[in-house]
C-alpha cells in the first residue's frame, strides 16, 4: 500500500478507564481533522489518553502513517515521547518561569525558534513576554506553537478554547486552522462547542458511553443525526417509536407520517426545526402531519425564533422573527404545527 493510499491514523481501541470500557475504531485520512465530541463521561479524553500512549489499550491496534505504534500481545508499545504525536491541553500546560520565545525554543527539537510559526499565530511581538501577562487566548497560541515546534505528524486538542470568551474563540479558530494547514498532516480536537467542530474539522466523531454512535461528515450529521443526543447538539427534533406502513406512532399515541411507506418496525424520527411550519388556523389541504400545539417557549438566537411546542406532540420550530411577530406569538398561545413527510428523516432500529 503506498503512503498516500493508507489514513495517517489507524485504530482500534479497546481501553478501560474506571467504570468506562472504550470501544473505539477510527480512521483519519490525511490532511483531515476530525473532532471528538460527545457528553460528559463518553470517553473523549480517554480516546486521546489511549492514542497517545498515557492509557493502556487492553487489545486492539494504534498504527500512524503505517507505523505499529501498540498491538497487545504483538509488539511492545511505543513510549509516548517517540510517538510523533503533540497534545495541547484546555489549559496549555505552559512553563510560567519561562518567557513566550524561551517556550517556544523548549518545544522545538531544535531548540531554535521558528520565526514562520510565531507570526502565523501572531505572538512575534509577544515573545519577550512573560507567560503570567498573557490573556487565554495568548497562552493558548503560545501552548499550540509550542507543540508544533517539535514537528509532530498529529496534534491532538483537548478543549483548547473553554476558556476563552466568543470573539476571542473566532479569532483562535481561524489561527488554528492556518497553523493546521501549514504544519500539520492530520489531527483530532475534543470540543464541547458545534462551532468549533465546524470551523475546524472535516468529520466529526460522537462517543456515547465510551462507543461510537455516529462518525461521519457534518453534513450527515446536520441532517442525519444518530441519537437523542445528537439530535439536541444541532437543535433537531427526534423522537423513537413504532413503524407500520409508513407511519410512526409515539409513546403518547402521537402519529408522524413519513415518505417511506414500506417502513415497520421500532423506528427514530428526526425533524429539522427549520422544517416546522406553524399556522394560527389548521392549514388548508390535507397535510400529512399536522398537530394542534401551544407555544410554551420561544428563544430568539439572531433573525431566528426557536419556538417551543407541546401538545398534540412537543417539538420546536424555527422561524424568523418576522414570522414569529405576525403571527403574534407568545407563551400559550395556540398553534397549528405542520411538516411535509418528504421532511421527515427516518431509520430503522436495528436488532
Amino acid at each position: 500500500m503506498n503512503r498516500i493510499d493508507r489514513p495517517l491514523l489507524d485504530a482500534h481501541i479497546v481501553a478501560e478507564r474506571g467504570d468506562l470500557l472504550l470501544q473505539v475504531a477510527i480512521q483519519v485520512e490525511q490532511g483531515e481533522m476530525v473532532a471528538i465530541m460527545g457528553p460528559n463521561g463518553a470517553g473523549k479524553t480517554s480516546l486521546l489518553y489511549a492514542l497517545f500512549g498515557w492509557l493502556p489499550i487492553r487489545s486492539g491496534w494504534i498504527l500512524l502513517d503505517g507505523q505499529t505504534l501498540d498491538a497487545p500481545g504483538e509488539e511492545r508499545p511505543v513510549p509516548p515521547y517517540r510517538r510523533n504525536l503533540g497534545m495541547v491541553f484546555d489549559d496549555g500546560l505552559l512553563f510560567p518561569h519561562m518567557s513566550v520565545e524561551q517556550n517556544l525554543r523548549f518545544g522545538s527539537n531544535t531548540k531554535s525558534l521558528d520565526s514562520d510559526l510565531a507570526d502565523l499565530l501572531e505572538l512575534t511581538p509577544l515573545l519577550s513576554r512573560p507567560i503570567q501577562e498573557l490573556s487565554a487566548g495568548q497562552r493558548q497560541r503560545v501552548a499550540l506553537a509550542r507543540t508544533l515546534a517539535s514537528n509532530p505528524m498529529m496534534v491532538f486538542l483537548d478543549e483548547p478554547l473553554s476558556s476563552l470568551d466568543p470573539s476571542a474563540r473566532a479569532h483562535a479558530r481561524d489561527l488554528i486552522k492556518a497553523a493546521f494547514d501549514s504544519h500539520l498532516a492530520g489531527g483530532l480536537l475534543v470540543t464541547h462547542d458545534p462551532a468549533d467542530a465546524f470551523a475546524l474539522a472535516d468529520r466529526v466523531m460522537v462517543l456515547e458511553n465510551g462507543e461510537v454512535s455516529q462518525f461521519n461528515s457534518l453534513n450527515v450529521l446536520s441532517t442525519q443525526p444518530a441519537t437523542p443526543w445528537i439530535a439536541n447538539l444541532i437543535g433537531w427534533n427526534f423522537f423513537l417509536g413504532f413503524a407500520r406502513n409508513g407511519t410512526v406512532v409515539l409513546a403518547n399515541g402521537s402519529e408522524i407520517a413519513t415518505s417511506d411507506s414500506a417502513l415497520q418496525g421500532e423506528t427514530t424520527v428526526a425533524i429539522n426545526p427549520g422544517s416546522v411550519s406553524l399556522f394560527l388556523e389548521a392549514p388548508g389541504g390535507s397535510p400529512r402531519n399536522s398537530w394542534y400545539c401551544q407555544v410554551s417557549d420561544i428563544q430568539f438566537v439572531g433573525d431566528i425564533a426557536r419556538v417551543s411546542l407541546t401538545g398534540g406532540i412537543k417539538i420546536h420550530a424555527d422561524v424568523t422573527k418576522s414570522a414569529a411577530a405576525e403571527l403574534g406569538l407568545r407563551k400559550d398561545v395556540a398553534v397549528w404545527a405542520s411538516v411535509k413527510a418528504t421532511e421527515v428523516i427516518v431509520q430503522e432500529v436495528e436488532g
